[in-house]
């Protein structure tokens, strides 16, 4: 396959909802490994069996195929920064991270759903994978949600939850994205008053929706991947519930309505949500650290995911 076909694949493929996981092990002298992976699936209760999927172009492929087990540890809503740390190439992970170790010395980390202590039941090869197979040798969970991951985006269920209680509320909702593409967001002109709003479906009076907004970006050939939520808010005065996400642009559209962070005209954009929304995204992509906003159009907080 080409690499546009892979690429293509790769998005069908993250269409697919699905949680997050940190796999751990030891090396033969004990130092901790540890990668970030969402291909877990539970196979049998019994025997209590689990797989994971480890690309052979790994650096730690070695460790997980020939060493005697592994832990899989489910994150939390809360542990973004975790799921980041353990899909970097930082030599500090295990120093950064706060764990401890399971019966048979692999890490657990801290502040999961749950983790599994599992032993090396069989390595099946697949392509530019191998399918890791273990038996489950120990558990623990609690009651938190866990971590989501879906179109290249992290998502919280809580705060996906309390979104749709939102637009459950009232049919006068807009639904809007920060669009983002290589250091750029998409701002859109009132032909009339060139005054510039984020992209939003809702704002003339019918209700809007995730679909409808991804249905009027595509039909101007801009093709999104949505994200996690960035704010939800009520309007004081009227009610209007607002929804916003996060989105990304992998190629760049080469579209004037496109604005560079240091370029962006504040005069035309009119003071209040949208102004704020602009700045706080490009203070928070300046430090990789979302977080989501709850709250009205004057007051509110910041949630952010750890």
């Amino acid at each position: 396959m080409t690499r546009s076909e892979l690429r293509q694949l790769r998005n069908a493929f993250g269409t697919f909802l699905t949680g997050v996981t940190v796999v751990t092990s030891r090396e033969r002298n004990g130092i901790p490994r540890g990668f970030t992976a969402n291909s877990f699936t539970s196979v049998s209760l019994d025997p209590p069996m689990l797989l994971i999927c480890v690309d052979k172009s790994a650096e730690s492929f070695d460790v997980f195929t020939r060493q005697p087990g592994f832990a899989v540890n489910i994150l939390s809503e809360n542990q973004v920064e975790t799921a980041s740390l353990f899909a970097s190439k930082r030599a500090d992970k295990f120093e950064v991270a706060q764990w401890s170790g399971s019966g048979t010395g692999n890490p657990v980390l801290a502040g999961g759903c749950a983790w599994f202590d599992c032993a090396r039941e069989q390595v099946i090869d697949a392509g530019d994978h191998v399918i890791l197979l273990g038996r489950i040798l120990s558990y623990e969970y609690n009651d938190g949600l866990g971590l989501g991951y879906v179109r290249g985006g992290f998502m919280s269920l809580g705060m996906e939850r309390s979104a749709a209680n939102a637009a459950g509320r009232s049919s006068n909702v807009v639904v809007g994205a920060i669009v983002e593409c290589k250091g750029k967001v998409l701002l859109f002109e009132d032909p009339h008053t060139r005054i510039l709003h984020i992209p939003a479906s809702g704002l003339r009076g019918s209700a809007g929706s995730l679909t409808r907004l991804q249905s009027e970006l595509e039909k101007l050939e801009i093709k999104v991947d949505m994200g996690s939520l960035f704010a939800v808010f009520e309007n004081e005065k009227t009610g209007q519930q607002s929804i916003y996400y996060r989105a990304k642009v992998d190629t760049d559209p080469a579209r004037d309505e496109f604005w560079g962070f240091e370029t962006i005209p504040w005069d035309r954009i009119p003071p209040g949500p949208q102004t704020t929304m602009l700045r706080r995204y490009i203070d928070e992509a300046g430090r990789q650290r979302f977080g989501i906003y709850f709250g009205s159009d004057r007051d509110g907080e910041v949630e952010t995911l750890r």
